[in-house]
């Protein structure tokens, strides 16, 4: 197969492939088509088929067109190699050929899998590896705090434990992007990007039928559901995590300004600016969710609801998630940066 692409036309069509990408892939079978620029006629061709068998010359003359920066794969596979390139999420820092939507749509997937891990095994390693993940997201907004914006834009709607634990991260960070108006400390960062995707932790320990009921919740099965603080808690205590930001998103995400929430019934003040966040992001990113009960709200009018509620949810948080669905984080932070 041939193509030819203008110049100017290929990075909308085909991605770069560096070296360091090429190493993310199987080395016998890479995962997608992979093409090479003929600089003798000027044209794309392609050069290798999907999963076929790559034998070693195939796989010297691959690497040579890797480092000589004229191999490629389709854009419309990025999904493909996104896989493949979350398992080394070091190198969405290295690599400037990838958008800002692919970089989000990578970290999406590297941290739902690493949160399912997590889930799976709430154990010192397994926190460990969310902890490096979580340092590279952080990595990547403290360079642009606008890019909290993007993350955003890949929130996935069809509900599982580990995509809520993302989206309300993604809400999370760009709301509070917002509310510094970009200016952020790293460590404070990686503390609350860690609390917000823990935060529903317990819920693991939820049987599944109580949760896919497509009826009402009775009494028993929310006492069950309000458990998951105490249960995440003691799974913290476990880990021995001391990190005063992480608890407060885990322990108050349920907590409610007018002393409604649980599982300790406090309101006002008592409620840290952690707990508040987490609060609207977890809510905001249920109420966007598929479940067995209901269908997804479009994102503006869970904004709305939540807006709606300032008795429960802090006005200033739930005024400025308007602003995130309707004008994206750069509406606040770049403009400020720009004055």
């Amino acid at each position: 197969m041939t193509d030819t692409t203008s110049t100017d036309s290929m990075s909308e069509v085909y991605l770069q492939i560096s070296s360091n990408i090429l190493e993310s892939f199987p080395k016998f079978r890479p995962p997608v088509d992979m093409y090479y620029f003929d600089e003798n006629v000027a044209q794309v061709k392609k050069y290798h088929e999907a999963a076929a068998r790559l034998g070693k010359d195939k796989q010297e003359q691959v690497s040579a067109f890797a480092e000589d920066g004229v191999l490629f794969l389709l854009r419309d596979d990025y999904r493909v190699y996104a896989k493949h390139l979350s398992k080394k999420l070091g190198l969405v820092l290295t690599e400037d050929d990838l958008s800002a939507f692919e970089v989000a749509e990578i970290f999406f997937i590297a941290l739902c899998d690493r949160m399912e891990d997590f889930i799976a095994q709430p154990t010192e390693p397994a926190f460990k590896a969310l902890i490096k993940d979580i340092s590279i997201l952080v990595e990547y907004m403290w360079i642009d705090p606008c890019r909290a914006g993007h993350f955003t834009e890949t929130l996935h709607t069809e509900y599982s434990l580990p995509a809520h634990s993302v989206n309300t991260m993604f809400v999370g960070l760009a709301l509070f992007t917002m509310v510094l108006k970009g200016k952020l400390d790293r460590a404070a960062l990686v503390s609350l990007a860690l609390g917000l995707i823990m935060h529903d932790m317990g819920m693991a320990n939820v049987p599944p039928f109580i949760l896919n009921k497509p009826t009402k919740f009775l009494r028993s099965d929310r006492d069950s559901v309000e458990n998951h603080i105490e249960v995440a808690g003691k799974k913290l205590k476990r880990l021995g995590v001391t990190d005063t930001i992480l608890k407060q998103c885990v322990i108050m995400h349920h907590e409610r300004l007018d002393g409604s929430g649980y599982p300790m019934r406090l309101s006002g003040k008592d409620l840290s600016m952690p707990g508040r966040l987490c609060a609207v992001a977890d809510a905001f990113s249920a109420l966007i969710a598929e479940r067995p009960q209901r269908g997804p709200r479009d994102f503006k009018q869970a904004a709305l609801v939540l807006i709606k509620d300032p008795k429960r949810y802090d006005p200033t948080l739930t005024k400025l998630l308007a602003v995130l669905v309707t004008d994206g984080v750069a509406s606040v932070v770049c403009e400020v940066e720009s004055d």
